[in-house]
């Protein structure tokens, strides 16, 4: 009888005692699954707890919650392409003791933003690529944190969203344009076998989102109300040293024409006109129209087609040999946007840059003007801009 009384409270409690430890047996499943999943990454909670020794001081719970934040960012900068030295140094010890869950991800948010300072402190840390596949790591590591689709469009909400993955503040000298060029030399090294590829046509195709980013920021802090985009950038040129730019490289490939036949020459946007190349560092390339307007294709102040057919892209080579004509010329036919390439195509013919010849030739029905070669016009224009660039270095350096 007594055992049949056992046995029915049994029956009874059983469902009761099951409510209870079954939240009880999860947790305890989910805590061994994350440790099982997180166990490689421990010794970064090990080596914040030896920098940080009051984190011992910290309640049971409090130090838990702690060392899992540490393991799920640990895990996630790993995964994203950080090196040990960079997480640990960059991210880990710069935490506080007190920081809770909202610290973790506010942090992280920040260091996605290419050129911010959280992202410079990882970056200065990260070790130094020395084979392709470790630029190929970091080169992926920038895309990721860029977010670039596979094919850019010159549509404005995208661009504009794009250019908000950089730092506002991350400007045309900032040494990271010379580290991500160095990174891309690294990369294709071998450049008889650069082929079309998802990560190669978003390296080729972000050079034109870096040359968007620069215009932007040299209208964001130097364009006054009313002023054109060449006052803006005189100003900017002004205050650098004269060996960071260059006046003289070729505008050539900036300077397309559509030959309609009949010797009629078409120009972007129906405006006869020259547009001229400054470079800064080499690398940040800038290109302006007569009118003094910053061509880029993703510009999303403007929007013609000049920007488009001739519009500047950053260039990864240190100056202007084979290797920039592989990196930056070579490629456009396989890798450009789409948009770019629908832009070059007329009914009738396609915008084509002047040959050597061409461009120095006074007399070419397609690009010459009123008896002046290419080249001249492209020269006249540049020499309206040096003189408004020495109006303000005047004014600098009286």
């Amino acid at each position: 009888m007594k055992k049949r009384y056992y046995f029915l409270i049994i029956i009874v409690l059983l469902p009761l005692i099951s409510y209870q430890l079954i939240p009880i047996i999860k947790k305890e499943q989910n805590r061994i699954a994350f440790n099982r999943a997180h166990e490689a990454y421990n010794d970064y909670y090990l080596h914040y707890q030896a920098s940080h020794h009051n984190s011992q001081t910290l309640k049971t719970s409090a130090k838990e919650a702690l060392r899992r934040h540490i393991l799920i960012y640990a895990k996630q900068l790993e995964e994203d392409g950080w090196t040990n030295q960079a997480i640990q140094k960059g991210f880990i010890n710069r935490l506080a003791v007190t920081s809770k869950a909202k610290d973790f991800k506010n942090n992280y948010q920040s260091l996605q933003i290419v050129g911010s300072e959280k992202f410079k402190q990882l970056w200065s840390l990260q070790d130094k690529a020395a084979t392709p596949r470790q630029a190929h790591r970091d080169l992926q590591l920038l895309l990721k944190y860029l977010k670039l689709p596979d094919e850019i469009t010159n549509r404005k909400k995208e661009a504009e969203q794009l250019m908000q993955r950089f730092d506002a503040d991350l400007s045309p000298t900032d040494p990271f344009w010379d580290q991500l060029a160095f990174l891309v030399q690294l990369n294709y090294n071998d450049l008889s076998q650069v082929a079309y590829s998802p990560f190669n046509q978003n390296i080729h195709q972000l050079r034109y989102l870096i040359s968007a980013q620069q215009s932007q920021w040299v209208r964001r802090f130097y364009q006054k109300k009313g002023e054109t985009d060449a006052q803006a950038f005189a100003k900017y040129l002004a205050s650098l040293e004269k060996d960071q730019y260059s006046l003289y490289e070729s505008s050539r490939y900036h300077n397309k024409v559509a030959d309609l036949g009949n010797q009629l020459p078409l120009y972007s946007d129906n405006i006869p006109q020259n547009n001229y190349k400054v470079l800064v560092n080499f690398h940040s390339e800038f290109i302006l129209s007569e009118e003094g307007q910053f061509l880029s294709p993703l510009d999303n102040q403007h929007s013609d087609r000049n920007s488009l057919v001739n519009g500047a892209s950053f260039n990864y080579a240190n100056s202007n040999n084979e290797l920039h004509y592989k990196l930056d010329v070579e490629l456009i036919d396989r890798l450009d946007p789409i948009f770019i390439k629908k832009a070059m195509t007329e009914a009738d013919g396609k915008f084509l840059e002047p040959d050597l010849d061409q461009q120095e030739d006074a007399n070419n029905p397609i690009y010459s003007r009123n008896g002046k070669s290419s080249s001249q016009l492209t020269r006249a224009a540049l020499k309206k801009f040096r003189k408004l660039l020495r109006h303000y270095q005047n004014a600098i350096h009286p």
